[in-house]
């Protein structure tokens, strides 16, 4: 008998050291990717006369504070803002919180004659989306944004709770084997402890696997349900997540030279008709708006969001004439659209002063020239054979990110002799293209590229594609350049206009170019 229960024992210890060995093993298992918790967020905004860009901060916690951090360029006047925050979500039954539609928060931010960053903090009562509305006295921005709670995933469930399970099981055995009267009863508890194990090593496995539910805010209209609980069955299951594109009017006062004026832009839905209200955050920015004047100069915008599919944007251009206007933007569970102005603008009145800048001429055999302390050269550009193109900064690296890239070109041609804006506005290719230079962030991926032109004869906007809830690079720091390089195809040959833009102390530079691209000899195109 005795001999009988020894080697229970021992088996009984066998196992129970197996378990600890699982359970030590387990202890920091594998887990699937959760819905995102969010990261910093710029939006570049057009308030008025102020061109800023606003930081939101990544919200560690719920309840937690939200920083707010406005970013202003050189010639931003001072001036108080004021801050709102407003849930937008359905009501999630609790008595003790405010209803959605009501400003839960408030602050101010009062800006300096100094460009830079002025920052307030402002509380964020719940998860799900969101609204900060930026008002300068005259008028309001509406920035929607989620704010994500972390989630756990059913496989992390079965993990927890696989290993909750064996460690309390694993402290029964012990104790039943030592004062149970027949040690026998040790493994009963003993084998729920390898069940417990077995359901924590399945639940790690899957959740390495498993795919992400579609993520409310970037794939999906975001709602308190879907983003407290993405893990959540939608009845019917969603599997397309495509949506039409958009249709662009334009409403306000006739535009007179030399005079402020405000543009309203109205997206509607090509299917439906309805408000689009659906615009994700790209390139810093939920729209980029393109204006090219009629002697060529150009105006990279980013209007304000005023209510559902509404957008408006202050103007006051300086010349009468025709002006080219296209909107750069990017639907939920869609990819990016330029969507062009039918008619453009004409603005009219007397001529007035404006200081012209003389493009950069890359033609009749140049391949580089110098405006505004910029360099600019280029390969032999041919039509179908990607270009390579640089634009050289000074001698320091001392040019900020704008808009999360190291620099920005924008493409437009071909283009007959005479008026630039009405040349612009019927032109067949209008691309718009990221630097190539050094971005890397912390981990040492990339944070901007280009690629090469592509739809000859249509619209094109090409580049990495940022959105709501990544993390953009920090447009304070000035460590990028001096070489701000490029890559475009163009597709068919003829005269070009190129604007190229980055960022130094503060101040956006906007270098004009002239190109004559080739057109591919037959042995080239045989190739």
């Amino acid at each position: 008998m005795t001999t009988v229960i020894t080697a229970v024992r021992l088996r009984l210890a066998f196992i129970v050291g197996l378990c600890i060995l699982f359970l030590t093993a387990g202890s920091a298992p594998v887990f699937a990717d959760s819905a995102s918790s969010g990261g910093d967020i710029a939006v570049a905004q057009s308030l008025g006369d102020r061109e800023l860009t606003v930081m939101l901060r990544r919200v560690t916690s719920v309840p937690g504070p939200l920083r707010v951090e406005v970013i202003t360029h050189a010639g931003t006047a001072p001036g108080r803002l004021t801050l709102a925050m407003t849930p937008t979500g359905t009501n999630t039954g609790s008595s003790t919180l405010p209803a959605p539609g009501v400003p839960t928060a408030r602050a101010n931010v009062d800006l300096g004659g100094t460009p830079g960053s002025y920052s307030a903090t402002i509380a964020v009562d719940r998860p799900g989306p969101w609204e900060l509305a930026i008002g300068d006295g005259q008028r309001t921005a509406r920035i929607p944004f989620v704010v994500p709670v972390q989630t756990i995933s059913p496989p992390e469930r079965l993990v927890y709770g696989g290993f909750l399970a064996a460690g309390v099981l694993l402290l029964v055995s012990v104790v039943v084997a030592a004062r149970a009267r027949r040690s026998g009863w040790a493994l009963l508890p003993a084998g729920g402890v390898l069940v417990g194990l077995s359901v924590a090593i399945t639940g790690a496995v899957l959740s390495a696997s498993l795919p992400l539910p579609p993520q409310p805010g970037t794939q999906i209209d975001p709602t308190v349900g879907n983003v407290t609980n993405p893990y959540a069955v939608s009845q019917p299951l969603v599997t397309d997540y495509s949506r039409p594109p958009v249709v662009l009017t334009m409403a306000g006062t006739p535009l007179a030279a030399g005079q402020p004026a405000d543009l309203g832009l109205n997206l509607t839905d090509g299917a439906t008709g309805a408000p689009v209200d659906d615009l994700l955050i790209h390139d810093s920015a939920l729209i980029h708006l393109l204006v090219i004047g009629p002697t060529g100069q150009l105006w990279h915008l980013h209007p304000i969001r005023t209510a559902p599919g509404r957008y408006q944007q202050h103007l006051m251009l300086p010349q009468p004439g025709h002006y080219a206007l296209s909107a750069e933007l990017v639907r939920r569970g869609g990819g990016v659209e330029l969507v062009r102005a039918a008619a453009g603008l004409d603005v009219t009145g007397p001529p007035g002063a404006v200081a012209a800048v003389s493009p950069v001429p890359l033609s009749g055999g140049r391949t580089s020239g110098t405006t505004m302390g910029v360099t600019v050269s280029t390969t032999t550009p041919v039509a179908g054979t990607p270009t390579s193109l640089n634009a050289r900064a000074g001698n320091a690296a001392d040019l900020q990110p704008w808009l999360g890239m190291a620099g920005h070109l924008i493409v437009a041609g071909p283009l007959p002799p005479g008026d630039v804006g009405t040349a612009v506005q019927s032109a067949p290719v209008w691309a718009h293209v990221h630097s190539m230079g050094g971005m890397s962030t912390s981990d040492g991926s990339m944070a901007g590229m280009s690629m090469p032109g592509m739809n000859s004869g249509q619209d094109a906007m090409v580049g990495m594609v940022p959105v709501n809830g990544d993390s953009a690079p920090d447009e304070t720091v000035a460590a990028y350049g001096p070489d701000v390089p490029f890559t475009y195809t163009f597709p068919v040959a003829g005269r070009y206009r190129l604007w190229i833009q980055a960022e130094r102390g503060y101040t956006v530079l906007t270098v004009p170019v002239v190109v004559d691209v080739a057109a591919a000899s037959n042995q080239g195109a045989r190739r």
